[in-house]
């Protein structure tokens, strides 16, 4: 459910203003309305330094990262250092760092560019100029050689030739006058052994600041807990940039949910503020706070990473979503081994992450999802493209697992859900509603898609006639529809409507993909499992076991990526497109975010 809110002003006098903010921090139940266009220096200069605390722990983590990866193991027991001293080092390194790897780019670019030309020393060419032998680096056609070969007191080299392209030095006696020959006209610091030196004078540079870099990855915890504090910090003086000031009295707007009013009227009453408490107003930009039984937060995770919230107004619909979503997660999956592959990736991530509190929701929910695959692969007979084993046919569902049957039954059971789910949202938006014309219209939508699931039904998965409860829904669907949720004084409503009535059917065809992506999972499993078995029939079993076993986890590595994208790609679309339409969702809220206790941490 979305819990209600209160939107509430809050009076202080200015004097007290640090203690009210403190009080209201630790109470931890107000969603502030921050004030835009009015940071103070204060504010400006905790943002920058939040930003860098942030972009240096990012830079620290990924280089740890690479270090672990190259089989570097950062050193464990080092100088530990406090979160401050940390950020401004670091940020000081890998500045450094940057800059020496930006010039060593540009050299070595250089050297790439005059590798052409062999080992050369500029200097050694202006000695020789000033002793009267000139040395030009040329380059051009065949017909330009041909040219410089032709010049009296010269002598023409050849060094490359790339693309038809020659690369040559004419050597010459006398200065020849610029725009006779092709030259090449190098940069100042054009010259390799110059280059070289400075080339390895980078390489020690850079590798001496990641040295230094690296001593630092031991106090990342210290830099986490400095970004966290100046976070808060941040926080608090964003806040206080948007109190108003009448006179000797400041205030301050935001929303606080209504089982929390009660709270902050006991801390309003010790510590003498005044409160506003009212309903908030139709275009005030309400936060959403969502209450959830602990099983349903499990679908948490998949709203935090779609970044989608219901708005105030709307519908929690996370209980259907977290029902529908693990659903259609099995069936697109459909493979009983893929689900314990992922199982098995669940419970190496449960045991890894076992002490931060953050992966304790995705670890159920994959948890959850793969014992949802496991199960509809049971029932299906699918375990990595195979049936399954005698020992398993307990498990199996004839309907779904007979050839002559199984494809219309999922077809049946997709539908099914369609219908299901689809006419929940109506029912769910027609009480959220509440009113006589909202229940007649959205009941009215119902019968329609019971018409279209029998419409359906008739034309994919049963062929034959059309019943007569078919044009029943249909004729009072249509007109209860027509009578209660079209606005006939509205020209784009009335424009619209006929569009609606084939929308409602297409919405109820979409859901033929979980059978199509499921059934196509299924013959890639299998393809692949036949060319694995193919290739080795193709010579003696020692010798053909290792490519074929090569054959089939590459096709089923790449199956479960599919089945992955898939997931996000379809049953993701269903939950936030087709039944989101039908609920009447835009997923146009926001969070809520008060302004909360941040404890400070002393810094080792």
């Amino acid at each position: 459910m979305i819990v209600p809110m209160k939107k509430v002003t809050l009076l202080a006098l200015g004097s007290e203003e640090n203690s009210a903010l403190t009080a209201l921090r630790r109470l931890g139940v107000m969603q502030v309305e921050l004030a835009k266009g009015n940071e103070s220096g204060n504010t400006q200069q905790l943002a920058e330094s939040y930003d860098t605390a942030v972009r240096v722990i990012g830079a620290l983590q990924k280089y740890r990262k690479e270090c672990e990866e190259g089989g570097r193991i950062p050193p464990e027991g080092g100088k530990k250092r406090s979160g401050a001293e940390v950020i401004e080092l670091a940020s000081q390194l890998l500045e450094s760092r940057d800059r020496v790897q930006a010039e060593l780019a540009s050299v070595q670019q250089k050297l790439r560019h005059l590798e052409i030309w062999g080992d050369f020393d500029r200097d050694r060419i202006e000695e020789l100029r000033a002793k009267g032998v000139y040395v030009y680096l040329c380059s051009g056609r065949e017909s330009a050689l041909e040219a410089a070969e032709a010049l009296e007191n010269a002598d023409t080299q050849v060094i490359a030739v790339e693309s038809g392209r020659y690369f040559f030095a004419v050597i010459s006696t006398v200065e020849i006058e610029p725009g006779v020959l092709p030259e090449v006209r190098l940069g100042a610091d054009d010259n390799p052994p110059a280059l070289r030196r400075r080339e390895e004078e980078l390489l020690n540079e850079r590798q001496a600041l990641q040295d230094e870099i690296e001593e630092l990855l031991v106090s990342i915890p210290a830099a986490m807990r400095r970004a966290a504090l100046l976070g808060g910090e941040l926080e608090f003086s964003r806040v206080s940039d948007s109190l108003a000031e009448h006179g000797e009295v400041v205030s301050l707007n935001g929303f606080v949910p209504e089982p929390a009013v009660p709270e902050l009227e006991k801390a309003a009453e010790k510590n003498g503020w005044g409160l506003l408490i009212e309903d908030p107003a139709p275009g005030d930009r309400v936060p959403t706070l969502r209450k959830s039984s602990k099983l349903v937060r499990t679908i948490e995770p998949l709203f935090q990473f779609l970044g989608i919230e219901p708005g105030y107004d709307e519908i929690d619909v996370s209980a259907g979503v977290f029902i529908f979503f693990t659903i259609f997660y099995a069936m697109i999956v459909g493979d009983a081994g893929y689900g314990l592959v992922f199982l098995a990736g669940t419970l190496l991530a449960a045991w890894k992450f076992r002490g931060n509190p953050a992966a304790k929701l995705p670890v159920r929910l994959f948890g959850l999802l793969s014992a949802a695959t496991i199960v509809w692969g049971g029932m299906t007979s699918n375990i990595f493209g195979m049936p399954n084993p005698s020992w398993l046919h307990w498990a199996e569902i004839s309907q779904l697992t007979d050839e002559s049957l199984k494809n219309a039954y999922t077809q049946l059971i997709c539908f099914s859900l369609a219908l299901l789910q689809l006419s929940m949202g109506r029912i769910w938006k027609a009480l959220h509603d509440g009113t006589v014309r909202s229940i007649i219209g959205n009941v009215g939508w119902v019968f329609f898609l019971v018409g279209n699931y029998i419409l359906t039904i008739r034309l994919l998965v049963f062929p034959g006639d059309f019943p007569m409860a078919m044009y029943v829904c249909y004729v009072v669907g249509l007109l209860m529809v027509a009578a209660c949720d079209v606005q006939w004084t509205d020209v784009a409503q009335v424009f619209q409507f006929p569009f609606s009535i084939i929308n409602s059917f297409v919405d109820v065809l979409s859901y033929i993909r979980l059978f199509a992506v499921g059934l196509a999972g299924y013959y890639i499993a299998s393809s692949f499992n036949d060319m694995g078995n193919t290739v080795f029939g193709l010579g003696p079993a020692w010798l053909m076991v290792i490519p074929a076993a090569v054959v089939i986890l590459f096709g089923h590595l790449l199956n479960l990526a599919l089945c992955l994208m898939s997931v996000m790609v379809h049953g993701v679309r269903l939950n936030t497109l087709e039944f989101s339409n039908h609920v009447g969702l835009t997923w146009a809220g926001s969070k809520f975010k008060p302004f909360g206790n941040r404890k400070k941490m002393e810094e080792q």
